[in-house]
Protein backbone atom coordinates (compact mmCIF):
# COMPACT_ATOMS: atom_id res chain seq x y z
CA UNK A 1 0.00 0.00 0.00
CA UNK A 2 3.00 2.19 0.67
CA UNK A 3 4.47 2.13 -2.18
CA UNK A 4 1.00 2.93 -4.04
CA UNK A 5 0.97 5.86 -1.91
CA UNK A 6 3.96 7.01 -2.85
CA UNK A 7 3.40 6.65 -6.75
CA UNK A 8 0.55 8.46 -6.56
CA UNK A 9 2.40 11.44 -4.52
CA UNK A 10 5.05 11.65 -7.49
CA UNK A 11 2.38 11.31 -9.98
CA UNK A 12 0.73 14.34 -8.90
CA UNK A 13 3.75 16.14 -8.27
CA UNK A 14 5.05 15.30 -11.98
CA UNK A 15 2.18 16.55 -13.45
CA UNK A 16 2.20 19.97 -11.34
CA UNK A 17 5.72 20.10 -12.46
CA UNK A 18 5.64 19.69 -15.79
CA UNK A 19 2.90 22.05 -15.78
CA UNK A 20 5.01 24.98 -14.35
CA UNK A 21 7.64 23.91 -16.66
CA UNK A 22 5.38 24.04 -20.25
CA UNK A 23 4.24 27.21 -18.63
CA UNK A 24 7.82 28.91 -18.14
CA UNK A 25 8.65 27.76 -21.68
CA UNK A 26 5.48 29.24 -23.27
CA UNK A 27 6.72 32.64 -21.86
CA UNK A 28 10.21 31.97 -22.89
CA UNK A 29 8.95 31.53 -26.73
CA UNK A 30 6.90 34.71 -26.64
CA UNK A 31 10.11 36.30 -26.28
CA UNK A 32 11.57 34.70 -29.41
CA UNK A 33 11.84 36.30 -32.44
CA UNK A 34 9.52 34.71 -35.26
CA UNK A 35 12.69 33.63 -37.11
CA UNK A 36 14.91 32.55 -33.99
CA UNK A 37 15.80 29.03 -35.20
CA UNK A 38 17.24 30.61 -38.95
CA UNK A 39 19.65 33.52 -36.57
CA UNK A 40 23.04 32.23 -35.92
CA UNK A 41 25.15 33.97 -32.99
CA UNK A 42 27.41 35.49 -36.00
CA UNK A 43 23.95 37.06 -37.12
CA UNK A 44 23.12 37.94 -33.91
CA UNK A 45 26.81 39.63 -33.05
CA UNK A 46 26.92 41.53 -36.59
CA UNK A 47 23.50 43.52 -35.73
CA UNK A 48 24.45 44.29 -32.56
CA UNK A 49 27.69 45.28 -33.50
CA UNK A 50 25.56 47.49 -36.43
CA UNK A 51 23.88 49.26 -33.48
CA UNK A 52 26.88 50.13 -31.41
CA UNK A 53 28.54 51.60 -34.72
CA UNK A 54 25.26 53.68 -35.29
CA UNK A 55 25.31 54.44 -31.70
CA UNK A 56 28.92 55.69 -32.39
CA UNK A 57 28.65 57.12 -35.44
CA UNK A 58 25.49 59.36 -34.20
CA UNK A 59 27.59 60.47 -31.11
CA UNK A 60 30.71 61.78 -33.30
CA UNK A 61 28.09 63.65 -35.51
CA UNK A 62 26.95 65.38 -32.50
CA UNK A 63 30.33 65.89 -31.30
CA UNK A 64 31.44 67.51 -35.30
CA UNK A 65 28.36 69.55 -35.25
CA UNK A 66 29.41 71.23 -31.90
CA UNK A 67 32.56 71.88 -32.52
CA UNK A 68 31.88 73.21 -36.26
CA UNK A 69 29.63 75.71 -34.61
CA UNK A 70 32.03 77.07 -31.95
CA UNK A 71 34.30 77.84 -35.03
CA UNK A 72 31.60 79.74 -36.55
CA UNK A 73 31.03 81.50 -33.38
CA UNK A 74 35.05 82.49 -33.59
CA UNK A 75 35.01 83.69 -36.80
CA UNK A 76 32.19 85.66 -36.67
Amino acid sequence: MILKENLVIIYVFLLFYMDETFIGLKKFMTLLPNNWLAETPQTLAARRLGRMSAERERISEINCNVFLASDLLTIL
